[in-house]
């Protein structure tokens, strides 16, 4: 029931962000991507439909699996102008639909965040957000249910602290579980069905064993949806994937070789890209340290980058061989026609 909910939920909200200009945009994009995957013509029309934009780079938490948390983003770290928010959303909006609103970081450290959300949410904008919600507060949980936020995606990697934390370096599981809390009673106050809450269980060996009572952890806390989520484990980490492998992309137990390879093609590649918070355009949010960038958001408009000679090169070797790029050997998005 919880999560055919969740589904109407998440497809009406879908439904409210369409007009005329951003339907024919997205029958573009798809036309222009089925087009150049069966070779009868390299070609990139439209503009993104959906886009993520970084609202920090910043993190309290020191998640041994994240480049953040492990201190070891090669890029700067900072916060996003809120009027270079704003310069970004009016070249966007015409087209497009959804708007992932993190990367790297946690987003809730932004101080406006709350106004980020506002702005896109009067675009009629799908917008989403994850957090490990230690900067929630009532008041800022008040001002994202009326801002419009569509979906909340909470991480909590545990049902306790002792197995939250060997995760989560540095965080509090009552913390998290006041936040979720805190966005249920905005959401009452204001009879209001959004943002649907998502909380996200990302499975590792120490963890796996907690499964069987996450159902009820969920319910308990009214979340609209429970994600259970396979592990991204990096060279630097020292996570395990979980024995169970129907919880692991991977088919080792060291978290080396993924189940399936790149397969070359990408539909992410021609309908979304990424905004890191000081305007660099990268493929998507798997690089990390934006090294393959585009462009600057600073200094070119957005058609300008996504119809640019370096997104249009990308592509194009992504048809020949992703496995030539460390963010697609690690990535399990490649693997259907449509990810």
């Amino acid at each position: 029931m919880m999560q055919i909910r969740s589904t109407l939920l998440h497809a009406w909200a879908i439904l409210k962000t369409m007009s005329l200009r951003r339907i024919c945009n997205a029958v573009r994009l798809v036309s222009s991507y089925l087009l150049s995957y069966y070779g009868a013509q390299f070609k990139l029309s439209g503009q993104p439909m959906a886009f993520a934009i970084e609202p920090t780079s910043m993190c309290n938490l020191k998640c041994p699996e994240c480049p953040t948390g492990a201190n070891l983003l090669k890029r700067p770290r900072g916060f996003m102008d809120i009027q270079h928010y704003g310069k970004l959303l009016k070249q966007l909006s015409p087209e497009l639909m959804y708007l992932n609103l993190y990367v790297q970081g946690e987003p809730l450290m932004h101080p406006q965040f709350a106004n980020m959300v506002v702005q896109a949410s009067k675009l009629k904008l799908f917008t989403s957000t994850s957090t490990n919600g230690h900067y929630m507060t009532p008041t800022l949980a008040q001002q994202l249910v009326e801002g419009g936020l569509t979906r909340l995606i909470f991480s909590v990697d545990g049902t306790s602290q002792e197995s939250y934390g060997l995760y989560r370096v540095g965080g509090s599981f009552h913390k998290v579980k006041q936040a979720m809390i805190d966005i249920a009673r905005a959401k009452q106050r204001a009879r209001s069905a959004y943002p649907i809450v998502v909380m996200q269980f990302i499975v590792f060996q120490h963890n796996e064993h907690e499964l069987p009572y996450v159902q009820k952890l969920a319910n308990s806390l009214k979340v609209d949806k429970l994600e259970i989520k396979t592990a991204q484990l990096n060279a630097f980490g020292k996570m395990r994937p979980p024995l169970n492998v129907k919880y692991s992309r991977y088919s080792d137990e060291l978290g080396k070789v993924l189940k399936s390879t790149p397969n070359n093609r990408c539909w992410r590649q021609w309908h979304s890209a990424t905004a890191t918070w000081d305007g660099r355009f990268s493929p998507c949010c798997y690089d990390k340290d934006a090294l393959h960038s585009f462009g600057n958001t600073n200094e070119q408009t957005v058609p300008q980058i996504w119809h640019g000679s370096k997104s249009i090169n990308f592509k194009k070797q992504i048809f020949k061989n992703s496995a030539e790029h460390e963010m697609c050997r690690n990535c399990t998005d490649g693997q259907k026609l449509f990810n």
